[in-house]
């Protein structure tokens, strides 16, 4: 018994003790890395204001958004803040069909990626910030704890009752979806012209959605060629992330930032190296040394579960500084807020090099990589 406790005592302290550790390495860390002083060094690409998605997780709404947000003043349109909320609604129907149509055995989760916003902007339209939050309450931050549990609830009374009838499970979604986000708008005024989400997408935002790519890099399938991101969040099992060396990978990004595109990617937050009060991710010396990182290195960290698609941001700035690749990310996680730069990051290239599982690009932004694609 008392050997028990001594162990229960151990495992309830140790990761105090890791997390004390750690801090006390930060010094240490900081000697070594000398970022840039300030957002100001990289000369950001134009982007909205970062907002904080507070007690949510559809960080892949926020990031692609901005993404498009920045594309829509790239190309020469007016910007416009659009409606974190309105894909996220749209979102779960998409899921809830899925979850129908093969009998509960697809992922209903709050997490996804860049390819369900393309695919419901394309579908439903779009709408701006303005026009639709997505937000019931009296408050101005984002709370999805009940959300979340009203749709597990009720998701898994359709399996439990074996409930397969998609008209009945998707008003089912929709009433706890009103109840929390509201109803999207069907029609609305904006700047004194009349649209619907349809209208609004084709004639203001007017992007060009088949010039976009997915970018990937990893040794479970075939490089130059077409794969899906094995992840959890990928859950249609979309096919369409080109596959390319980690070499290729990682200048593309370079390449895009360079010649003025931003590109949104998904990414690992959860391993060592990612200080919010500090606003830099890095991989730290004592945990890998730059010169190792490799495709290997970042497949077995991949393979092993180490790096997961954990968080979509949006990478807005790119310099080599003191030798020295940073990247410049908008992000609306919590622990963005946390140091100065709020709803910023500095990511040093080693980070973006383990840490990056893919990317969305115009293809106009990665020129030699494009030729490689087949049909660009």
């Amino acid at each position: 018994m008392k050997l028990i406790i001594i162990l229960m005592i151990i495992l309830t302290l140790s990761p105090i003790a890791n997390a004390q550790n750690l801090e006390n390495k930060i010094p240490e860390i900081m000697a070594d890395i000398h970022p840039p002083a300030d957002l100001k060094s990289f000369n950001p690409l134009f982007h909205f204001p970062p907002v904080n998605q507070d007690t949510t997780y559809v960080c892949w709404s926020f990031a692609t958004l901005s993404f498009l947000e920045t594309e829509v003043q790239r190309l020469g349109h007016t910007p416009v803040k659009l409606s974190m909320m309105f894909p996220v609604y749209y979102g779960y129907i998409e899921k809830a069909k899925l979850f129908v149509k093969t009998r509960g055995k697809s992922r209903f989760t709050p997490g996804d990626l860049f390819i369900t916003v393309l695919d419901i902007i394309q579908k439903q339209g779009i709408v701006p910030l303005d026009v639709y939050k997505g937000e019931t309450r009296n408050c101005k931050t984002f709370n999805h704890d009940i959300l979340y549990e009203e749709l597990d609830q009720y998701i898994e009374s359709v399996k439990q009752n074996n409930i397969w009838d998609e008209k009945q499970v998707i008003s089912g979604i929709k009433i706890v979806l009103d109840k929390h986000l509201g109803a999207p708008p069907v029609k609305f005024i904006y700047n004194g012209k009349k649209y619907t989400p349809v209208s609004f997408a084709d004639e203001y935002l007017n992007l060009p959605w088949n010039d976009y790519l997915l970018i990937t890099s990893f040794m479970y399938d075939s490089f130059d060629s077409y794969i899906t991101l094995d992840v959890p969040d990928n859950w249609m099992q979309i096919d369409r992330f080109f596959n390319v060396s980690l070499d290729r990978f990682y200048q593309g990004i370079k390449d895009a930032l360079t010649n003025g595109y931003s590109i949104a990617f998904d990414g690992d937050i959860s391993e060592l190296g990612r200080y919010g009060s500090l606003d830099i991710a890095v991989i730290p010396s004592f945990d890998m040394e730059s010169e190792n990182i490799n495709q290997e290195a970042r497949e077995y960290r991949f393979e092993e579960g180490n790096t997961t698609d954990d968080h979509l941001m949006h990478m807005i700035g790119y310099q080599n500084y003191n030798g020295t690749d940073w990247f410049l990310v908008k992000d609306s996680w919590r622990d963005a807020w946390e140091g100065q730069e709020k709803g910023y990051f500095f990511y040093r290239g080693d980070f973006v090099k383990l840490k990056v599982l893919a990317y969305l690009v115009h293809k106009d932004a990665i020129p030699d990589l494009a030729l490689k694609i087949p049909g660009q």
